[in-house]
């Protein structure tokens, strides 16, 4: 049995859906049955997985976006600075260097 469900969808996705299954040469509704189904046979501790490396790929864009408009000035790498912030508990500029620096 087949049943016919109606949904919205973004234009952006809608548009997304079509080019997919036009390079496949199929029908819109094959590409979403397909979709769905690899999404539905995730257990949810594998969307959870893919949820979490979603939100772990966002934050890494983000700082790469903070570290582009705000050069540092430390030449040592990021782990060590971060290594030092947890164990003084001090997040001010590293020593030796003041914010009229920038």
């Amino acid at each position: 049995m087949v049943a016919k469900v109606t949904i919205s969808l973004p234009e952006e996705l809608l548009e997304k859906l079509d080019a997919e299954a036009s390079s496949l040469g199929r029908s819109r509704s094959f590409v979403a049955q397909e979709a769905m189904v690899g999404y539905l046979g995730k257990t949810l501790e594998q969307r959870a997985d893919d949820a979490r490396r979603a939100r772990i790929g966002r934050a890494i864009e983000g700082m790469r976006d903070i570290a582009a408009r705000n050069p540092h000035h430390d030449g040592r790498p990021s782990v060590e600075i971060l290594r030092e912030i947890r164990e003084t508990g001090d997040s001010s500029p590293p020593r030796g260097e003041s914010e009229d620096d920038e």
